[in-house]
């Protein structure tokens, strides 16, 4: 959240957490919540997801980082039962519990105080690049992110779709404003801006621009405005799926984060409100490709699993591997350049066949040794009869 937004939090307003009768009435899940400090909802929020993100986990350095070392101590606690977050919040460096941050913040501070290995499964890279109406290229620049924010515009819909929204960042625009210098043209000119993706985030986060200022009254306020969340997302040759959904209930100056993600265990969704977890009774995109929320906050959305490996378990069952998929593409050649037969895939062996000549060969050799023996054996006769 930023600066002026906190501010408008210092009188907080106590958001009572009753469970919704509708939402939870599933069975209790085996995952466990988080206790809440004080207003850390927005840190129980991110840190559940993160909880819930294998491809994050797996690259943590426990031994080199100390964040890494908290968040994988945490992470396997919750495998056993409700668990604290005060040694988190102190590596964090948040000095008042009672004040309620963001959680799009949040995770950001997370992602830059890890090792650089877990963060990158967040990070991806665009360009936006500026030309003048003539098509000359003014300026290119490299813009890493941890998250995309999605602007909730005026339109005349009943709700915002987020997959337009995601689609119109990458959309020619015109920049508002003066004109700027084109050194091709020689001369002051209109100039457009286009985004485009160099380097796609295996975890695609998307941030649902709530707290919107305003220019009329110098201030933020939240936006309740209902958003449409495909299960999935594509772009170029790239495709997410969604598995996590952080919302925010309430106003700016008081209110309150849960988490949904779906469990890769059972692939059921859940709802994270920090100590209490439960089964949602009605599951997202069950019976819809899309789901229409109006506390939707930040999205997660992973890489598309039809590439990933496949997991199998050897005969004892105490170990598992990593199998990759079956290949539908020409081997890769194993050693060897072009030319080299060593890299050119193996034949198929054709069956074995016996050579014809061979078999003649035998035949007369048999049989002449044949009439060897039957013309001996008749001279022979006929000689002791004499």
């Amino acid at each position: 959240m930023s600066v002026s937004r906190q501010q408008s939090n210092n009188k907080l307003v106590k958001w009572e957490r009753k469970k919704s009768k509708n939402n939870n009435a599933g069975p209790r899940s085996v995952h466990y919540g988080l206790h809440n400090q004080g207003a850390t909802c927005y840190l129980n929020s991110v840190l559940q997801v993160l909880s819930m993100t294998t491809e994050f986990q797996d690259r943590l350095e426990s031994k080199s980082q100390a964040t890494d070392n908290e968040l994988k101590t945490l992470f396997n606690n919750l495998k056993k039962g409700t668990c604290g977050t005060e040694k988190i919040t102190e590596i964090l460096g948040v000095e008042n519990v009672h004040l309620q941050g963001d959680a799009a913040d949040c995770l950001v501070t997370i992602l830059r105080k890890i090792s650089p290995q877990a963060s990158e499964v967040f990070k991806g890279e665009r360009t936006d690049t500026i030309k003048c109406c003539k098509g000359h290229t003014i300026n290119e620049e490299i813009d890493p992110f941890w998250y995309l924010s999605l602007a909730l515009e005026d339109t005349d819909d009943a709700s915002h779709s987020v997959e337009r929204g995601f689609e119109r960042i990458f959309r020619s625009r015109v920049l508002d404003g003066d004109t700027v210098h084109c050194g091709a043209c020689g001369e002051e000119t209109k100039a457009t801006c286009e985004s485009a993706m160099v380097s796609y985030p295996q975890i695609l986060s998307l941030l649902i621009q709530r707290f919107i200022f305003d220019n009329n009254t110098k201030a933020h306020f939240k936006s309740s405005r209902r958003v449409d969340v495909p299960r999935k997302l594509q772009r170029d040759h790239k495709k997410y799926e969604v598995y996590a959904v952080v919302s925010h209930v309430g106003s700016l100056q008081g209110g309150h984060y849960t988490a949904s993600v779906r469990s890769d265990g059972d692939g059921a969704w859940y709802e994270f409100n920090d100590a209490n977890v439960h089964k949602i009774k009605e599951q997202p995109f069950a019976e819809s490709e899309t789901y229409s929320s109006s506390t939707a906050y930040l999205l997660m959305y992973r890489e598309a699993q039809t590439n990933r490996d496949q997991v199998a378990v050897n005969i004892d069952g105490d170990a598992i591997q990593n199998v990759p998929p079956q290949r539908t593409e020409a081997p890769i050649p194993r050693r060897g350049g072009r030319g080299d037969k060593s890299s050119r895939p193996l034949a198929k062996c054709p069956t074995c066949r016996v050579t014809p000549l061979w078999i003649s060969v035998i035949v007369v050799v048999f049989v002449s040794v044949l009439v060897l023996v039957v013309v001996l054996s008749v001279v022979c006769s006929r000689k002791g009869s004499c």
